[in-house]
């Protein structure tokens, strides 16, 4: 179940490095909170079956692969980007303009009613 996905805004996961369980946790946890989900995975993270609202799969890309990533992320307006582990992609953030808020491995709480 897939809702439109939301520009500018919503959350960006980067969930390449994550075990599937942990993946699956993130997007759970993710999900209801945010307008539209989009999630980063690696090539081998295809399999794994995960409710968001877009789903990015980041592989060998060449530079002007790499370039056209990054330019799509910064395109996106993202508030809020989470990155669980800082394996996958560690050094993306001082490459995306503007820059959205960016949490590395914490847990996000909604505690509204």
């Amino acid at each position: 179940m897939s809702r439109a996905v939301v520009e500018p805004g919503g959350v960006l996961l980067i969930g390449i490095g994550l075990a599937e369980s942990d993946l699956r946790d993130w997007v759970d946890l993710l999900y209801p909170q945010s307008a539209c989900l989009s999630v980063v995975i690696g090539t081998d993270q295809q399999r794994v079956k995960i409710n968001a609202d877009e789903i990015l799969v980041y592989g060998p890309l060449g530079l002007r692969g790499a370039l056209a990533f990054i330019r799509r992320i910064s395109w996106r307006h993202f508030e809020l980007v989470v990155q669980p582990q800082s394996a996958g992609l560690p050094y993306l953030r001082h490459f995306i303009w503007p820059k959205p808020a960016w949490r590395h491995g914490q847990y996000l709480v909604d505690f509204r009613p």
